[in-house]
């Protein structure tokens, strides 16, 4: 197999051929994947602070970090490592290419692709938007935002909010104290949330069923407004078939509260 690197001590630009997916590994700074029309990727570096990247070429893979850091190592140490490696880049990447980042405190982005994406940081903003097929994300305590998104999510975090929307058939979020807000333009879509005290607010297209369990101890369950908390600690379950459409709907939580209200779900940036 077919392998290439280039040390990159400071900003610069590259091009590479024949990629179908992308790794990035970053400390601190940021990076942006966005989708472009051409058939290969270009890389911008615009800082590069302490010791240098590497991009690296393997069969049709390009990755680009601290190679001594190793990426299964890398992924696994997130939460502990400390390093003042700092380094900004934007890399254009063919729509079709798949990409996973993972970062320390380095914000990530990814837009405009047609692929699957998965994300992984300690503490940074994660964000993927306009993009389709599969998303993971994962984060100890950074928010966590998938905007105008066509396919399955799956988010998993400690801390950060969580904000969701798009054409969402299937949603899966763990969270442990962050808000979590899903909106939804699926006709027929599955929910899957769980948090300890997070409040969590799911949109519904306008007409559309719901068939709802919540489990909790002492958050209310609203839809559309009214309060459908079943008493003690038994599950709260309702039942509406529509011809519009239905939500699957599954939440798990210690304190937090559910709200659910069908109406045009509409794409919005997320706060800042």
């Amino acid at each position: 197999m077919a392998t290439r690197s280039w040390i990159v001590p400071g900003p610069s630009q590259h091009d590479v051929e024949h990629v179908a997916s992308l790794r990035v590994q970053l400390v601190a700074g940021a990076v942006t994947v966005v989708g472009h029309d051409a058939e290969h990727v270009h890389v911008e570096v615009t800082e590069v602070a302490g010791n240098p990247l590497e991009l690296d070429v393997e069969g049709d893979r390009l990755t680009i970090g601290y190679p001594f850091l190793g990426w299964d190592g890398w992924v696994k140490r997130l939460r502990s490592y400390r390093s003042a490696d700092t380094a900004r880049l934007t890399v254009h990447v063919p729509r079709g290419t798949a990409v996973a980042v993972a970062t320390a405190v380095a914000d990530a982005t990814v837009s405009d692709l047609t692929e699957d994406t998965s994300l992984i940081t300690a503490s940074a903003h994660l964000r993927v938007t306009g993009c389709q097929g599969a998303t993971s994300l994962k984060s100890a305590s950074g928010a966590v935002d998938v905007l105008g998104h066509d396919g399955p999510v799956r988010v998993s975090t400690a801390a950060g909010r969580t904000t969701l929307s798009g054409e969402l058939p299937r949603v899966e979020v763990t969270s442990v104290a962050g808000a979590v807000s899903v909106s939804t333009t699926a006709p027929t879509s599955m929910v899957d949330l769980a948090t300890v005290s997070g409040a969590m607010r799911v949109n519904l297209p306008a007409g559309a069923g719901v068939s709802l369990t919540a489990r909790g101890v002492t958050g209310p369950v609203r839809l559309d407004g009214v309060d459908h908390r079943a008493g003690g600690l038994s599950a709260t379950t309702v039942e509406e078939r529509s011809e519009a459409g239905i939500c699957f709907l599954t939440t798990r939580t210690v304190a937090g509260s559910l709200d659910v209200t069908r109406m045009p779900a509409a794409v919005t940036d997320a706060p800042a």
